[in-house]
């Protein structure tokens, strides 16, 4: 087969922080509440700007959540119904759930599957560093080394991602569907000071105040730019077609409870129901008033830092379904297969209505295509927002330019990502809102739409 310069697109991700602090502070550090109040109003700013452009009539914008834990997973007691429930509130489509596999029950069999109020549920288990969404049973198999693993359920029609990038950096599992390319857990781990506040009962008592009126301003307030993740996602780009995707990591499982536990004293439990402390009330102005007039073992405090609305919301995973074949696990399959996805922190902004493709006078290509470089292309991506756009190449800045729409010809081959930041500026803080796109060099010389395109936003 003769050799053409080519081009295709990769799934990406909208990142986005805006009015936060310093670059790099500790969530903690973000959790007052003048900088929650000034998050809001950028946000409220944002829905009041956005005009949603148009897209091609062959596909709509499905949001997605991947890695979702519920009550089959040890570390999680999330029923399916306030699961779903919480999904239709964060504009939530489609759950793809991933178990922590036992023995006592099988991830696929007796998992979430199906549509459930119009939410449409996919069964998975969180295994052996992957997500994975096999098509069958799988017991037998699990305890193969990554690389059998991988190729056994991708050869059963399954879908494989490498998850946690930051504890498998130097994986390359060949012929894997994707990556994470941002974890909501990996960005909690380094929040050094939260984590510490968030083990002091006593804190969590302060703060709820904070937590019941700014419940998304403050989950999101862990939010950091994974720089790590897409310079590794870069690099696996570069070697063929990785799917990017988001991981809520979505539990459940973090804040706490107190009981009264006798006249003098309260019990405090985790998110778990395990028991952390029992504490002595009396002459304690924090507790005491708790408990005055309430019942023996009744619940007089409880507060989810991590309730699975604000944790769906946070970040999702958006898939370009062919309206034809409407809300099914085939269309689910078929846009993850091919890229077409792109990842986006909803948190702040309604990504909907965000588009990336090559257009050129022979037609348009989408998100996923392939395909050689021809005269005359051109790279166009579109955002609800005006926002500031940096075209990368190879991991190099190659073209800037600043509105609701972008463009740039498309002359050589590569991998390419798209970074779209907006400057919201409180006081003298200020952080990056970003949007990225990435394109994959394909390694096919025809324009069949096998490719990935990634897509995103990040701050």
């Amino acid at each position: 087969m003769p050799y053409f310069p080519r081009a295709g697109f990769l799934s990406l991700l909208l990142l986005a922080t805006v009015c936060v602090g310093p670059l790099r502070a500790d969530g903690l550090a973000r959790l007052t509440e003048e900088r929650l109040i000034r998050v809001r109003q950028a946000i409220q700013g944002f829905s009041q700007e956005r005009e949603e452009p148009t897209r091609s009539e062959r596909y709509v914008d499905v949001r997605a959540n991947l890695h979702v834990h519920s009550r089959f997973s040890h570390d999680s007691r999330g029923s399916l119904d306030e699961i779903v429930a919480a999904a239709k509130r964060a504009g939530t489509r489609v759950l793809m759930f991933t178990e922590h596999p036992a023995d006592h029950y099988d991830f696929y069999q007796d998992g979430h599957q199906g549509l459930r109020d119009g939410v449409l549920c996919i069964p998975g288990a969180e295994m052996k560093g992957f997500l994975c969404y096999p098509t069958g049973n799988v017991r037998g198999i699990e305890n193969e080394p990554p690389q059998v693993l991988s190729d056994l359920i991708r050869g059963r029609d399954g879908l494989m991602f490498v998850s946690h990038l930051e504890e498998r950096m130097e994986w390359r599992i060949r012929g894997v569907t994707g990556v994470e390319i941002y974890n909501t857990h990996a960005d909690f781990k380094d929040e050094t000071a939260l984590l510490k506040a968030l083990r002091n009962p006593l804190w969590l008592l302060q703060s709820a105040e904070l937590f019941r009126k700014y419940p998304q301003e403050a989950f999101s307030a862990l939010q950091d730019y994974p720089a790590d993740y897409i310079r590794r996602w870069d690099e696996l780009c570069v070697d063929g077609p990785h799917t990017g995707v988001s991981a809520n990591d979505a539990h459940q499982n973090v804040g706490l409870v107190m009981k009264k536990l006798d006249a003098g004293r309260v019990r405090i439990e985790d998110a778990l129901e395990k028991k952390l402390l029992d504490l002595d009330a009396t002459g304690n102005p924090l507790l005491e008033p708790l408990i005055d007039g309430r019942d023996v073992g009744e619940t007089v405090f409880e507060l989810r830092i991590d309730p699975y609305e604000q944790s769906l919301r946070h970040v999702g995973t958006h898939l370009l379904l062919d309206r034809e074949t409407g809300l099914t696990r085939e269309a689910v399959w078929e846009a993850l297969r091919a890229g077409r996805a792109y990842v986006a922190f909803d948190w702040l902004a309604d990504a909907i209505g965000f588009d990336f493709a090559a257009v050129s006078p022979y037609g348009q290509h989408e998100m996923g295509s392939h395909f050689p470089v021809q005269p005359e292309m051109r790279l166009v991506a579109r955002s609800p927002i005006a926002v500031n756009w940096r075209l990368i190449r190879d991991g190099k800045l190659v073209n800037e330019s600043t509105g609701r729409q972008f463009e740039a010809p498309l002359v050589e081959p590569g991998v390419y990502r798209i970074e779209r930041s907006r400057f919201g500026c409180c006081r003298i803080r200020c952080m990056r809102l970003c949007p990225q796109v990435i394109l994959h060099a394909a390694d096919n010389a025809t324009l069949r739409p096998s490719g990935m395109v990634c897509v995103g936003v990040s701050a």
